[in-house]
C-alpha cells in the first residue's frame, strides 16, 4: 500500500498536466484557431520555457535538496526528567539507537561525487539530444532540398539509408576502441560527436552546389558521417552509464535517454520555425556549431570527471563469453522489439496525422511533437521513482520487469485502442492515446536500458553496442512491411497500430519471461 500511496499523486499530476494541452488543442481546433496559433507561433516560447524548467530539475545536485539532519556527533544531549539513575539509561539508549541508525545508512555521497555524477549525466543528456537533433533535421529540411536539386523520393530514401549504414558499422568497433584508446569512453564519445558535427556541416555545404548529382553524393556522404559519429557514441554512452553507482543508475539512465526523446521533439518543434526564418542551411550550421561547442566543453570536464587522457582501459571485450550468454541475447531481442515500435511511430506518425486524420501539415507536425514532449518529461520522473522504490527495498529484477512491462504492455494497449475505437473517438482522443503510449514507454528507461549496466558495468558499452546494432537492423524490414500494409489496407489502424502492438506484446512477454539482472561472470568483478 505504501507504493500505491507514493505513486498515486504522481499519476494524478501526470493526468492533470497531460489533459490541459489536449483540452486547449481541442478548443483551438473546434474554433478553427489551431492553424493560426501555429503560424503565429505564440506557443513556442511557452513550450521552450516549460521544457527548460522541467529538465533543469533533473540536474539539481542532491546536496541542494533539503534533508532532515540527525544530531551531529559530539552535540550535547538534554537529559529527560526521570528518576535517579534513569538519565544514564536514557543516554545509553540514545547512543545505541544512533549507532544502529548510522550503521544501517548507505555510505554518504560527498559533494564532489554529487557534482561529478551531475555533470556526467548532463553531458550525456546533451550529447543524446544533439544526436537526435541531427537525425530529425534532414526529415524536416528534405522538402526544400528536394525542390532545389530536383531529387526524387528514391534519391531521398537512398540518402537517408546512408545514415543507418554508418550507424550500424561503428557501434561494435566503438566498443572495442573504448578498451584501447586513452580516455576510454570519454574520448570515444568526444570523437563521435565531432565526426557527427562534421557530417552535419557537410549537409549545410549543399547550399554551395548547383549540380543535382554532386549534391546527392555529398548528401549521402554527410549522412553516413553523421551515422558513423552517432554509432561511436552509443557504446561510449553505455560505458559511461556503467560507471554510475547503483543508487543513481535508474535516474541517471532515464535522464540521459530523455535527451533522445527531447532531441526528436525539439527538432520537430524548432526546425520548421528556423527554416522559415533563416533558410534550410541554417539548421545544419547551427546544430554543427552546437556539436563543436559541446565537444570543447566535454573535453574540459576530463579532470572533474576523473578521466586521464594518458590512460586507457586494460583488457579486451570478451566477445565469446558475451555472445554465449542467454541474458545478453534476451536484452538484444527486447531492444530490437522496442526499436521496431519506436522507429515505426517515428516514421509514420506525421503521415498518420496528415493523411490518416486529414490535418494540415503544420498542425500535424505539432501533434506529432506532443507525444515526444510528454515522453521526455515522463523519463525524468520514471528514473527518480525507480531509485526511490529500490531504496525502499524493491528487488532489482522485480523493479526492472515492472517498469519494462509498463513500457511494453501499456503502449500496446494504446495502439490496440487507437486501431479499434480511435477513429470513432476523434482527433483529440487519438492524440491523447499516442501521448499516453509514449509516456508509458518511458518506463524502459528504468527497465531495458538499465539492464546492460546491471549485467556488466565494465562492458556496458559493448552490450549496448550489440543490442543497439540489432535494434538498428530489425526495424528496416518491418517499416517497409508496414508501408506495404498501409498501401494495401488503406488504413493506419491495421497497417501501423496493429503491427506496433504485436511487436510490443512480444517484447513484453520476452522480457518478463527471460530477463536477467544479476552481474554476469564475464564482467570479471
Amino acid at each position: 500500500s505504501s507504493h500505491f500511496a507514493f505513486s498515486s499523486p504522481m499519476a494524478l499530476q501526470l493526468h492533470s498536466s497531460a489533459s490541459r494541452p489536449l483540452r486547449a488543442l481541442h478548443v483551438a481546433m473546434k474554433r478553427g484557431a489551431g492553424l493560426k496559433m501555429l503560424r503565429r507561433r505564440r506557443w513556442l516560447p511557452v513550450v521552450l520555457l516549460l521544457c527548460c524548467g522541467l529538465f533543469s530539475e533533473a540536474f539539481v545536485p542532491p546536496g541542494l535538496t533539503s534533508k532532515t539532519q540527525s544530531p551531529r556527533e559530539g552535540e550535547a544531549t538534554v537529559a529527560r526528567p526521570s528518576h535517579a539513575g534513569s538519565d544514564l539509561l536514557v543516554r545509553e539508549e540514545i547512543a545505541i539507537d544512533r549507532t544502529i541508525s548510522e550503521s544501517s545508512k548507505a555510505p554518504s555521497e560527498s559533494p564532489e561525487d554529487a557534482q561529478k555524477w551531475m555533470l556526467l549525466v548532463l553531458g550525456l543528456f546533451l550529447s543524446y539530444a544533439l544526436c537526435d537533433l541531427d537525425k530529425v533535421n534532414l526529415s524536416v529540411a528534405v522538402l526544400p532540398i528536394q525542390d532545389r536539386f530536383g531529387l526524387s523520393e528514391a534519391d531521398v530514401g537512398f540518402a537517408s539509408s546512408s545514415f543507418f549504414w554508418g550507424y550500424m558499422l561503428t557501434q561494435l568497433p566503438g566498443a572495442m576502441l573504448i578498451q584501447n584508446v586513452p580516455g576510454g569512453a570519454f574520448t570515444v564519445l568526444a570523437v563521435g560527436v565531432a565526426i557527427q558535427s562534421l557530417g552535419t556541416m557537410g549537409t549545410a555545404c549543399l547550399q554551395y552546389l548547383s549540380d543535382s548529382q554532386a549534391a546527392l553524393w555529398l548528401l549521402c556522404l554527410s549522412r553516413a558521417l553523421v551515422g558513423l559519429g552517432e554509432g561511436l557514441g552509443v557504446p561510449a554512452v553505455g560505458a559511461s552509464l556503467g560507471t554510475l553507482p547503483d543508487s543513481r543508475r535508474s535516474s541517471g539512465t532515464s535522464t540521459v535517454y530523455a535527451g533522445s526523446t527531447a532531441g526528436v521533439g525539439l527538432g520537430l518543434l524548432l526546425c520548421p520555425f528556423l527554416i522559415d526564418q533563416f533558410g534550410w542551411p541554417f539548421i545544419f550550421w547551427a546544430f554543427a556549431a552546437a556539436g563543436v561547442l559541446w565537444t570543447g566543453w566535454w573535453m574540459s570536464l576530463a579532470p572533474t570527471l576523473g578521466y586521464k587522457k594518458s590512460e586507457s582501459t586494460e583488457g579486451s571485450v570478451p566477445w565469446e563469453e558475451i555472445l554465449q550468454n542467454p541474458a545478453v541475447w534476451s536484452v538484444v531481442a527486447c531492444h530490437a522489439m522496442s526499436n521496431i515500435a519506436f522507429y515505426a511511430l517515428l516514421t509514420w506518425m506525421p503521415s498518420f496525422f496528415s493523411r490518416g486524420v486529414g490535418l494540415n501539415i503544420e498542425l500535424a507536425g505539432f501533434c506529432a511533437f506532443l507525444p515526444y514532449l510528454f515522453g521526455a518529461i515522463a523519463s525524468l520522473g520514471v528514473g527518480k521513482l525507480a531509485d526511490k522504490l529500490l531504496e525502499d527495498g524493491w528487488e532489482l529484477s522485480t523493479l526492472r520487469k515492472f517498469f519494462q512491462g509498463i513500457a511494453f504492455f501499456g503502449p500496446a494497449i494504446c495502439m490496440i485502442l487507437n486501431a479499434t475505437i480511435g477513429p470513432s473517438l476523434g482527433v483529440v482522443a487519438q492524440v491523447g492515446l499516442l501521448i499516453l503510449a509514449t509516456t508509458l514507454k518511458a518506463g524502459d528507461r528504468a527497465g531495458l536500458f538499465c539492464n546492460h549496466a546491471d549485467l556488466s558495468p565494465r562492458y556496458a558499452g559493448a552490450l549496448l553496442a550489440l543490442s543497439s546494432t540489432a535494434g538498428a537492423i530489425a526495424p528496416i524490414p518491418v517499416i517497409e512491411y508496414i508501408g506495404h500494409l498501409i498501401d494495401q489496407t488503406g488504413s493506419f489502424s491495421m497497417g501501423l497500430f496493429v503491427p506496433v502492438a504485436v511487436a510490443q506484446i512480444l517484447g513484453g512477454l520476452l522480457y518478463v519471461g527471460t530477463a536477467n539482472n544479476s552481474r554476469q561472470e564475464f564482467d570479471g568483478r
